[in-house]
């Protein structure tokens, strides 16, 4: 999705089909000895319509990588077995850096998506 005339921004296709915009909570390595970044769906931000969606670029599957976490942390009052999770993405910071169509890759920090185990 284009920000602005340089920036675009970066999204995932769902289970369901929509694709929504993915979001870091910080630019540090999701994993001691990689380069990845880890992303995820914020619940506020809603999916994306089709005219809201210009895709610049799919990205190799050698630069990405998906795993899971417990929804709020684990077990606990919202989450009472640990069976709800959500994606995570884990982006090559090459990525990033780099630029598509030449427009700069915008990265959305929202430090709120951190769960402190």
């Amino acid at each position: 999705k284009d920000k602005d005339d340089d920036e675009i921004g970066l999204a995932a296709m769902q289970e369901d089909g929509t694709v929504s915009p993915i979001s870091a909570w910080t630019m540090e390595s999701a994993f001691a000895g990689s380069d990845f970044i880890e992303f995820l769906v914020a619940e506020e931000d809603p999916g994306l319509s089709d005219d809201e969606i210009k895709i610049h670029s799919v990205l190799d599957e050698s630069l990405l990588g998906y795993g899971s976490r417990q929804v709020g942390g684990g077990k606990g009052p919202g989450n009472p077995h640990g069976e709800e999770s959500e994606t995570c993405y884990y982006i090559e910071r090459s990525v990033l850096e780099s630029s598509v169509d030449n427009k700069t890759v915008k990265v959305e920090i929202k430090p709120e998506l951190e769960i402190t185990w």
